[in-house]
């Protein structure tokens, strides 16, 4: 597309500002990349936050992160976490109210009876570089085999999505 911007603006000089202003407008979108993903050690921080809208009806706010492995293939085993860092750009100062949404095969909360297939909630974000989102199997009605999906929409646009495979080792 540059190519073609920049040919049509040896013949029309009126083309180049546009594609010039269309192309700065393009760069001051907010965006999102994936820095690293995984399977993880993690370590909560505070209470639990409820969301009604995930398999559990909560969130659990992560102090610190270590990946252990650099993988999209999960085993899923209780306790265990996997996720991804995440670096935002172009985003005014302060907070960013970010959409968490989890793709999951279906999942039964026995508590509710309540049978999801998607987990969504809001979180604010005050970092820029290496935030930290991911699942932690904490019971185990959660363990379920299948393309887990984690994506991440700022005002309903998807800037980022990760697909991981979790497998259930056999005993």
């Amino acid at each position: 597309m540059n190519r073609f911007a920049l040919s049509l603006g040896l013949t029309m000089v009126l083309a180049v500002p546009v594609s010039v202003s269309a192309t700065a407008t393009a760069l001051a979108q907010p965006s999102i990349s994936i820095s690293n993903f995984g399977q993880y050690q993690t370590r909560n921080t505070g209470k639990s936050v409820r969301k009604p809208r995930t398999a559990s009806g909560e969130v659990s706010p992560v102090s610190k992160q270590r990946l252990v492995r650099k993988t999209t293939k999960i085993f899923g085993q209780l306790g265990r976490s996997f996720g991804v860092e995440i670096d935002l750009k172009g985003f005014d100062k302060g907070p960013v109210r970010l959409t968490i949404r989890t793709i999951h095969p279906p999942i039964t909360n026995p508590k509710t009876g309540q049978t999801t297939r998607v987990s969504v909630y809001d979180w604010d974000v005050a970092g820029r570089q290496g935030v930290y989102f991911g699942y932690t199997f904490d019971y185990g009605w959660e363990l379920a085999e299948g393309v887990w999906v984690h994506q991440f929409l700022y005002k309903g646009r998807l800037l980022a999505q990760k697909r991981f495979r979790v497998v259930i080792p056999l005993n």
